[in-house]
């Protein structure tokens, strides 16, 4: 039913959208009888006539104006029978009323009110059509009076002319069922897909919904998951150098394992959760491209080293100007998918430069990748030939960031592979003409002694507090931990403590206070500059953008105490 008052809706725009060219050929018609009959200019019911006709088409054109001035159709049958009345009352007017009022006597008369009447029901064919009650309401009142007078005539041959346009009545009838049966079916088409496609954009809303509220939910959680992870890396860090027996240290690597596998499936998860919510920030500036890929590369070497994969480089000396962190980003999780997939094999990272461009390309001579899977590698969580999720191969979203990262820098990543024979992934970026591009450097700190230093960590949670504790005295630093600021402040105020080497802080701490506030009581304290340390869960764009704003140095959690290391060795030799 509900569909069925929809198309008599879409029926009653057709004819009111229509007829206007019906009325406006009706009041230039009536013009043409007046000029053809003025001989019966006499007969005082010709101009009667005319004026009925002309008020009746000012009738329908004002509810022509009422119909299109509403935005809304509630009754559509209300306003197809008073389409067809009017249609009725038209060709009653035409038919019966004009032919009493002409009578025609003689053939050159018939003659030419045939084509008057044979032409407005030609002319009305496609205009009525699309409602056929209207159509048939014009058409027979119209033609069928006529035809009976033709048949009624004494003079002989006019019951042929009767005969033919009663015929030429029911052909045009006959027409108008299929025109109307065409423009139903487009009606119908039509409203299918319209709602096809609300059901596409319902659909589509719901998806974006749900991937806001999967974000939300990734981000409102990732705190709670991130710590608890973070102080068990810190724990296991501290246990290694508890134990002494071989056995032991292996259980204890086995655990790092999986603690680190977590980790970096949580901290991919939170990768593209910040992607699929327009979560991070592009900043380019220039920089030599070659040293780039030159550090990147370094980073893997042990890895390579392990699965017998010689890493070879080709690089020109070219500048580019993008954000040189996303940049490496998607190099580093292109080499490590090359080296994840690959074994005693030859992987190259090169580029090639021509036409104002430069090409970084991945390639190795490894397995490959069959044709028909490329389209999916970029996929979240597939992966090719890991049917029992072996986490040695990767996660699955290494190359799904990868795409994230060349829609959001506008660098084209491209993949041509053959089975048994390698693959090779190819990254476009334009070359910057610029010169004296700025250049990252980097501090090796290998093998720091991190014994007899003094660090200040504050945190809010026990175990974070605990755990960091236990890892940085197994490290020889003498260590102050605090749950909060005001703590804090009150611990250093009633003994005489050292300057600290180092501040490690929470980001969020207690009383709604950031642990970048905390660190600055403590250089106030002590009115110096001490090096500050942030780690934090959360990686919103406001907040690493605050941290970085305040000079602080960041990591974000969950970290091995491996990586804590290396940033502490790093910062303390800056």
């Amino acid at each position: 039913m509900y569909k069925d008052n929809k198309i008599k809706t879409e029926q009653a725009k057709e004819l009111y959208t229509q007829s206007p060219i019906v009325l406006i050929a009706t009041l230039f018609i009536v013009v043409i009888v007046i000029f053809s009959f003025e001989n019966r200019i006499e007969n005082s019911l010709l101009i009667p006539w005319a004026l009925w006709i002309m008020t009746l088409t000012v009738i329908r054109a004002y509810s022509i104006n009422l119909f299109q001035k509403k935005k809304r159709i509630e009754s559509p049958h209300f306003w197809l029978i008073l389409f067809t009345l009017f249609s009725f009352l038209s060709g009653l007017s035409w038919g019966v009323l004009l032919l009493h009022v002409l009578a025609p006597i003689s053939g050159n008369e018939i003659l030419v009110l045939s084509f008057i009447l044979t032409g407005m029901i030609a002319g009305a064919l496609l205009p009525l059509s699309s409602y056929l009650p209207a159509y048939f309401a014009f058409s027979a009142p119209m033609f069928i009076p006529f035809s009976i007078t033709m048949f009624n005539l004494e003079t002989s041959g006019f019951s042929g002319t009767g005969f033919l346009v009663l015929t030429f009545l029911i052909s045009m009838l006959a027409f108008s069922t299929l025109v109307n049966r065409n423009i139903l079916m487009s009606i119908k088409l039509r409203l299918n897909n319209v709602t096809l496609l609300q059901d596409l954009n319902t659909q589509k809303e719901l998806v974006d919904v749900a991937n806001r509220e999967k974000s939300r939910f990734l981000v409102a959680t990732s705190h709670d998951l991130r710590q608890p992870l973070y102080a068990l890396n810190l724990y296991l860090g501290a246990l290694r150098s508890a134990l002494k027996y071989p056995n032991q240290l292996d259980l204890l690597d086995k655990a790092k394992l999986s603690s680190d596998a977590l980790s970096d499936l949580l901290n991919a998860l939170m990768d593209v959760s910040k992607f699929d919510s327009g979560g991070v920030q592009v900043m380019p500036s220039v920089f030599d491209l070659r040293s780039l890929i030159e550090r990147t590369c370094i980073e893997y070497e042990q890895y390579a080293e392990e699965k017998n994969i010689k890493v070879k480089t080709n690089l020109g000396q070219v500048s580019v100007n993008t954000d040189p962190i996303l940049l490496g980003r998607m190099i580093r999780n292109l080499i490590s998918n090359a080296l994840n997939h690959n074994e005693n094999c030859c992987l190259l990272v090169s580029t090639k430069s021509s036409d104002g461009q430069v090409t970084i390309e991945i390639s190795d001579d490894g397995k490959g990748i069959p044709e028909s899977e490329l389209t999916n590698i970029f996929s979240e969580f597939y992966q090719l030939n890991n049917p029992e999720r072996d986490r040695n191969k990767g996660l699955g979203l290494g190359l799904a960031i990868v795409k994230r990262l060349s829609d959001l820098l506008a660098i084209p990543v491209s993949v041509e592979s053959e089975v048994a024979k390698g693959t090779t992934f190819s990254l476009t970026l334009a070359i910057e003409k610029r010169k004296n591009p700025r250049l990252e450097t980097v501090v090796s700190a290998d093998n720091l002694n991190l014994a007899g230093l003094f660090i200040i960590v504050i945190d809010d949670e026990k175990d974070v507090r605990d755990a960091t504790k236990s890892l940085l005295r197994s490290w020889g630093c003498e260590v102050l931990i605090s749950s909060s600021q005001l703590d804090l402040m009150m611990t250093l105020s009633q003994d005489n403590y050292p300057v600290p080497d180092l501040v490690i802080s929470d980001y969020r701490l207690k009383d709604k206070l950031h642990g970048i506030d905390a660190a600055s009581a403590v250089l106030n304290h002590f009115n110096v500059k001490v090096p500050v340390l942030i780690v934090t869960g959360d990686s919103s764009i406001e907040i690493v953008s605050h941290i970085e704003k305040t000079n602080c140095h960041l990591l974000l959690k969950p970290v091995s105490s491996d990586t804590l290391r290396q940033k502490m060795e790093s910062i303390l030799v800056a």
